[in-house]
């Protein structure tokens, strides 16, 4: 059922204003566990905690796995032991160990204490892979089966163990080693005869290994399709699934990470809201300062290029233009060979049908430009000579933008750096230099300075 937020909102503080929590319970009991926790964030810690507390149990833990940041911590601070407990025992294995990675050690300490025996290995083993790993996001509460299973067999299984696995929709199919052979879709084996052998319903495999990372797991499911890639150990064994609910996370925090490096932003965990003002300063200074510092290049390359710029003074009013151009052709091509490389669609065999074709878009756009800038030369009375230096300039800066957008995050890429830092700032910088060098030396030939 959906709910108007805002009423939700309305008719909840009220209830609360009367003390009326019977109320409260009732009408929260049906409302989606994630508008619950939207709605949480709008109270203060008390209140927070006492609504939490009139969930039912069940619902209080899908809740619970929707919130994240401190929210978390202090309903965990402010909840008895025997409650704590219900809360991480039954939470799914990988949005736990996401909350263990949230959480201070100390705390991660205590709550392992509270698990149940079987419960504190599988979140012990998860917390032991590598952070962004296939291993460290799987959830082994998946359905196997075995080879030598009927049809009828199988869908049996799956009948007893569905309530506490992730996916019933995707069945892996393992010999007696616990070697991953097959994957059987529920589909399948619901329209097969009953007597119908598993080895001759089951498709090959699509899998990863743990130590994968999960930028690499998220473009396979993506690329084939999946609803849940098997994840298995150096041994070929299944050990846990990746399902396409953690793929999204997994997209959203790529996309956010690599979003906020290319604005020159060292990465930030936390909301915008959340985060600390001092934090946030601190994460965007590095990226400014050494824009600061490579500009002094800039600073140098105008002082070197005085004697142009004494001579002819309207080559300056079109410095700002060549370098806003060169910069902005530059991100528009890293953008695109990022999310290009992101997807899979890009590898380093493709760097020369890469640079080819961002050669012959520079070209064409640069023309285009050059259109506009020689009008504009022409509207500031400049002369022949300036007009045509700059349709020349902008020409050569979209064309070194381009190349360089294109070919800096490949080169990142394999020396095994975040192809998002070669974006934003830095290909800026590195363009207004070289572009600002191609500019004057263009003037100087042109207009024989």
């Amino acid at each position: 059922m959906i709910y108007s937020f805002e009423n939700l909102l309305h008719n909840i503080s009220d209830l609360l204003k009367k003390k009326d929590y019977r109320k409260v319970k009732e009408i929260l009991s049906p409302v989606e566990p994630a508008d619950i926790a939207e709605m949480l964030y709008e109270f203060q810690p008390v209140t927070r905690v006492l609504l939490f507390r009139l969930l039912p149990k069940d619902l209080a833990i899908d809740v619970f796995e929707m919130m994240e940041g401190p929210e978390r911590e202090e309903l965990l601070h402010h909840s008895t032991d025997e409650e704590m407990r219900e809360i991480i025992e039954e939470m799914s294995d990988d949005d736990r160990t996401a909350l263990f990675d949230e959480l201070p050690a100390k705390t991660v300490k205590k709550l392992l204490l509270q698990l149940s025996p079987d419960e504190r290995k599988v979140a012990n083993t998860l917390l032991n892979y590598p952070d962004d790993s296939a291993g460290r996001i799987m959830t082994p509460e998946y359905v196997d089966l075995k080879e030598a299973m009927t049809a009828e067999e199988a869908i049996e299984r799956i009948r007893k163990n569905a309530r506490s696995k992730e996916t019933i929709y995707t069945c892996f199919v393992l010999d007696s080693k616990r070697h991953l052979k097959g994957v059987v879709e529920l589909e399948d084996l619901i329209m097969a005869e009953p007597h119908t052998f598993l080895s001759s319903l089951m498709d090959e495999p699509i899998y990863v290994h743990t130590q994968t990372d999960q930028e690499e797991v998220a473009q396979l499911m993506s690329r084939y399709d999946v609803q849940a890639i098997p994840v298995v150990d150096r041994e070929e064994r299944l050990v846990g699934i990746v399902t396409f609910d953690d793929v999204l996370d997994i997209l959203e925090e790529e996309a956010t990470e690599d979003f906020e490096r290319m604005a020159g932003i060292q990465p930030v965990e936390e909301s915008y809201m959340d985060a600390n003002m001092f934090t946030i300063a601190r994460k965007r200074f590095m990226w400014l300062v050494i824009c600061i510092l490579t500009e002094t290049i800039t600073s140098t390359v105008l002082k070197k290029y005085s004697f142009a710029l004494q001579s002819v003074v309207s080559l300056t009013f079109f410095i700002p233009l060549l370098i806003g151009t060169g910069g902005n052709a530059g991100t528009q091509a890293a953008t695109l060979v990022i999310r290009g490389m992101t997807l899979g669609e890009i590898e380093w065999k493709d760097i020369w049908k890469v640079i080819a074709r961002e050669t012959i878009t520079g070209l064409m756009l640069g023309c285009a430009l050059a259109v506009l800038g020689l009008g504009r030369a022409y509207m500031l009375g400049t002369g022949s000579g300036v007009a045509i230096t700059v349709a020349l300039a902008i020409i050569a800066v979209v064309l070194l933008g381009n190349l360089a957008g294109a070919f800096l995050p490949v080169i990142a890429r394999m020396l095994k750096i975040d192809p998002a830092i070669m974006s934003g700032p830095f290909i800026t910088t590195i363009v207004d230099v070289f572009g600002l060098i191609v500019y004057f030396e263009i003037a100087r030939y042109v207009l024989v300075l």
